[in-house]
């Protein structure tokens, strides 16, 4: 291949000529004028020199001269290509032909162009051309040329500048353009109008004036080339004279030669965006706004929802509990016939069997209801202090199974955790739902941690896990009851709004933290409580046998009563029944003395449970009292304290052993007492 000397003052330009001819094996000299081009030709006799024509110093005219004048015929007889951007080929006609130039090639021409002229030129080999004698002809041509360039750049580059100017003064954003010792050579009326100061006082330094004294450090360290950064961007304020706060935002950007890269300075911009960053503070606190009524509006949502499964709950509750109270005396009816053999044990037993399943059905019930009275904040709660960290660890077994063989359950418990005031079987219950749903986040396996801390004297607890997470059409919902993206079959959807209302009911607030692929966080707080020492256990009072004390049972559902009266009275009890408060006040005053427990449901109309107990109570002050109700609303405040601190609280639905032993306990506590 052959060797090719490249001569151009600009170091990138060489760059580009050296990687194009050493694509096709040429060995590349570089020259960076016309003088270092001679010294070299004369020591490596180039066989092809491409050559730029404007140069500082000997251009690529005068070189091509000096090369064919050369003493040295080597050097006098290689092929010369003008590489060009300034000048146009007829341009350099005149003197290429004299010179013996063998072709003028555009920069803006495709790169395989000036490859072919190399080639043209290597294969027509050696240039004889007959140098003209008169020097002072060369320098005519020479000097008509260059000065028709020059002239033609001036005229280009005043062009340049009106249209710089131009586009300067309609600019939106004020400049100002800087040296690299930080003073402003050029300042546009916008940026004096901005600042609301002559231009004048803007040129030099004076701009940095405006600036603090650490913004200022920072605008020179970067006209300085200081460090790596090639902008500045921050926000400033002004104060004009008649007292109006402007927001300002800068940009401040280097400047480097375009030939050698050096830096030359910087371009400053100066934007107000007061009047958009008015907008976007009013936008932001729209946004706000109307986060806060969206929340509201489902904060109404939820309340809605619970209030109408509560009441459904309750309803249900009665219905629920007569069926089982039927159920239960069947059974024993049965059981009983089975004994005395007025009943075939083979029919029995079908009959046991069929009744079993029966009950079955009416504990899953029982367990449905209970979650949306949970959800509605309406479930019957025996509220104490406790520990968190003893509750998740006696509980961690449990919990392990409720997050499945595929995931591994970890505890990051804050061992200085204070008690909180709660239902510990709820709060576990609200775990177990949490946790389960975090194990169906990942059915691929994953991590579910559960941590406890205090913020805020509050005892705090996070699920987190590694599970797919929920997109945000999901997370709205997340709460509702029987809202479910799960397909299992019996996949009820009461997981998530059963905790829910069951922390809400406790004081605190269920919340979730979801993206997709990023999992999910459930976070509840409760409010942290000092807890006295405990006294001693209270006398045991468990005597379950009936002493053939009169019961006065009141409830407006009439199944219910009666089913719950035989109960009692199979228990060995003599029991009253009425359907309202204003029946069993008359009865109460038909048997004066002898009644010695009222127990009454809570939710019925006209006369309530409580109003029916304290009037009852008045008129004998030694009345046990037992609130049968599946309603906690007509019985506990907000806190979860009891509206009836001397009473006794029944849930429904209830078995018979439960309502036996509840009665039974009112009546020694009254006794006791």
């Amino acid at each position: 291949m052959a060797t090719v000397m490249v001569v151009d003052d600009v170091a990138a330009n060489r760059d580009i000529v050296r990687m194009l001819l050493g694509y096709r094996g040429h060995d590349v000299i570089e020259a960076h004028d016309g003088a270092d081009a001679l010294r070299l030709a004369h020591v490596h006799h180039p066989d092809v020199v491409v050559s730029d024509v404007l140069m500082p110093g000997i251009d690529g005219l005068e070189l091509v001269h000096r090369l064919r004048s050369d003493p040295d015929p080597l050097a006098a007889q290689a092929p010369v290509i003008f590489y060009t951007a300034n000048y146009l080929e007829p341009e350099t006609r005149p003197i290429a032909e004299a010179c013996g130039v063998s072709q003028v090639v555009l920069r803006s021409q495709d790169p395989h162009t000036l490859l072919d002229a190399v080639d043209t030129a290597l294969a027509l080999g050696p240039v004889t051309v007959e140098v003209p004698a008169a020097d002072e002809a060369f320098a005519q041509a020479h000097l008509h040329a260059v000065n028709a360039k020059l002239i033609e750049k001036v005229r280009a580059l005043h062009d340049t500048e009106r249209r710089f100017e131009a586009m300067a003064i309609a600019s939106p954003v004020g400049i100002g353009i800087l040296d690299r010792h930080g003073h402003a050579d050029y300042i546009n009326p916008r940026l004096a109008e901005i600042m609301q100061v002559p231009v004048d006082s803007f040129l030099g330094k004076g701009w940095l004036e405006w600036l603090s004294d650490s913004a200022q450090d920072a605008a020179l360290s970067l006209l300085h080339g200081a460090g790596e950064a090639t902008e500045l961007k921050f926000d400033h304020r002004i104060t004009w004279r008649d007292g109006t706060a402007r927001r300002l935002r800068l940009h401040l950007r280097q400047i480097h030669d375009d030939e050698d890269g050096q830096l030359a300075g910087g371009v400053l911009m100066v934007d107000d965006v007061t009047d958009l960053v008015s907008a976007e503070e009013r936008l932001r606190e729209e946004t706000l706004r109307r986060q806060e009524e969206t929340r509201h509006r489902d904060a109404e949502r939820l309340d809605s929802l619970r209030r109408m499964a509560g009441g459904t709950a309750h309803d249900f509750n009665n219905i629920l509990g007569a069926i089982l109270g039927y159920t239960t005396l069947a059974i024993e009816s049965i059981t009983d016939g089975q004994t005395d053999g007025t009943i075939p044990a083979d029919v029995a037993d079908s009959l046991l069997t069929d009744l079993g399943q029966v009950v079955k059905g009416g504990e899953r019930a029982k367990t449905l209801t209970q979650q949306l009275l949970a959800f509605g904040r309406r479930e019957i709660t025996q509220v104490a202090p406790f520990n968190m960290n003893t509750l998740l660890r006696d509980a961690a077994d449990t919990l392990r199974t409720a997050a499945g063989d595929h995931a591994e359950l970890v505890l990051d418990l804050d061992p200085n955790l204070p008690d909180v005031q709660a239902d510990p079987a709820q709060i576990n219950q609200a775990v177990q739902n949490l946790v389960h749903n975090s194990a169906e986040a990942m059915p691929s396996g994953g991590t579910v941690t559960i941590t406890t801390t205090l913020e805020n004297d509050h005892v705090v607890l996070r699920i987190r896990d590694t599970g797919a997470g929920m997109p945000q059409h999901v997370l709205d919902r997340a709460f509702e009851p029987f809202f479910s993206t799960k397909h299992t079959v019996g996949t009820a959807g009461l997981g998530l709004s059963t905790a829910h209302g069951i922390v809400s009911q406790a004081g605190g607030q269920l919340t979730l933290l979801s993206r997709p692929g990023q999992g999910t966080t459930a976070t509840f707080a409760l409010p942290a409580v000092v807890t006295a020492p405990a006294g001693p256990p209270p006398a045991d009072a468990h005597e379950s046998r009936s002493g053939g004390e009169t019961l006065l049972l009141v409830d407006d559902e009439t199944a219910l009563l009666q089913v719950t009266a035989r109960i009692l009275s199979g228990a060995g009890y003599h029991v009253l029944t009425a359907t309202d408060g204003i029946e069993a006040l008359k009865i109460l005053e038909q048997h004066p003395g002898h009644v010695s427990a009222l127990v009454t449901d809570v939710v019925m109309p006209g006369m309530n449970g409580r109003q029916l107990a304290q009037i009852a109570s008045g008129r004998q002050p030694h009345l046990s009292i037992v609130f049968v109700s599946g309603f906690a609303e007509a019985l506990f405040d907000e806190s979860g304290n009891k509206l009836e601190p001397n009473s006794t609280i029944l849930a429904k639905p209830y078995n018979r052993e439960t309502l036996v032993k509840t009665v039974r306990a009112a009546l020694n506590a009254t006794h006791h007492g």
